[in-house]
Formats: C-alpha cells, sequence, structure tokens
C-alpha cells in the first residue's frame, strides 16, 4: 500500500506485536463493547514525513515509519484539523515531553480506575486524546469530533471512535513498509 501524504495533527494506532502489547489489547478486549482489540498503542503525527510524537519510555519522537515498519498501522485524519487547531492540541500536552512512562499507570487501566487515579501523567492513548482535548478547546465547543476527556481512554477506545466517527477519516490502514 502507498504511503499517503501526511499532516500535523494526524494520528494513528500500531499493534505492538511483543507479550506487553498482547497483553494490553487482551485487557481491552475483555471491556470492549465490540469484543476486538485490533491496536495496543497510539501517537500524534506531527510533520509530513511521519514523525510523531507519543509515549514510549519517555515522551518522546520518532518516525512512524521506520520504528513501526512491518507492523499494523492504522493513521487517521479529522475533517476539521488545521494548522492553529493542531498548535493547540500541541499546546495541551507539551509539558509531557521527556516524561518518564507511567508504568503504574497501566495497572490501573486493567481495574478500571485510571480515569480516577492520574498523577497528571499520560500513557500513550492518554497522550493521544490530551492532544484532542486542546483541539476540541481550541474549536471553543464546536462539534468537532475531538475529545472532552483524557484520562482513562486506552487506544481501543480511540480507534473505534476514530473509524466510527463522520469527522475522522482513515487514511492508512495496513502494514508499514
Amino acid at each position: 500500500m502507498k504511503r499517503p501524504i501526511l499532516r500535523p495533527g494526524d494520528e494513528f494506532a500500531t499493534r505492538n506485536p511483543t507479550i506487553i502489547g498482547k497483553l494490553i489489547r487482551f485487557a481491552q478486549k475483555v471491556k470492549a463493547t465490540d469484543n476486538e482489540a485490533t491496536y495496543n498503542h497510539t501517537g500524534i503525527i506531527t510533520d509530513p514525513h511521519g514523525a510523531t510524537l507519543e509515549a514510549l519510555w519517555t515522551i518522546t519522537a520518532q518516525n512512524i515509519w521506520e520504528n513501526y515498519k512491518g507492523e499494523r498501522v492504522l493513521i487517521v485524519r479529522n475533517a476539521n484539523m488545521s494548522l492553529p487547531t493542531y498548535a493547540a492540541g500541541f499546546n495541551k500536552i507539551r509539558k509531557h515531553i521527556g516524561q518518564w512512562y507511567p508504568v503504574p499507570r497501566l495497572f490501573l487501566h486493567m481495574i478500571g480506575m485510571a480515569k480516577f487515579i492520574h498523577w497528571d501523567r499520560a500513557v500513550c492513548s492518554e497522550l493521544t486524546a490530551k492532544f484532542e482535548t486542546g483541539c476540541a478547546e481550541y474549536r471553543e465547543g464546536k462539534e468537532a469530533g475531538f475529545m472532552r476527556n483524557w484520562y482513562g481512554v486506552n487506544p481501543d477506545h480511540l480507534t473505534d471512535r476514530w473509524k466510527i466517527s463522520r469527522y475522522y477519516h482513515i487514511i492508512y490502514e495496513g502494514v508499514a513498509e
């Protein structure tokens, strides 16, 4: 599949085949209303070449095409994304750049407490959702398909929403080459 032309503010999900990835997908599937959980990691595209911002061992940047080559990837775009909207979302998460990954939050996600206990730290999907809350604030309450809350959001919540929302368009789904 040919690589799409990316834009800042596009969002992505990947499927990590490691044991941690499999455990995350299993935990999501247990709670999923559709009994599926295809993806276990999300992030934000920051430039047309595939640079990302995502929560790895720290919240950092890498390249989606290089780092997820051979992995299943979903890339979506909100119909209302613009550079000012992207900037507002990015400003909302800027303070998290460089923070260590909050590993104990994975346990809180498993027991359904992540939306209540957060320590202002974000796992990958919460970082992506928090980006969306900044986009929603910029849009000043206009209906845009952006999120209002980010604590406790997991990758399956995001990808299910992206796939059914009239505001999100899938621009790539397949194995990254």
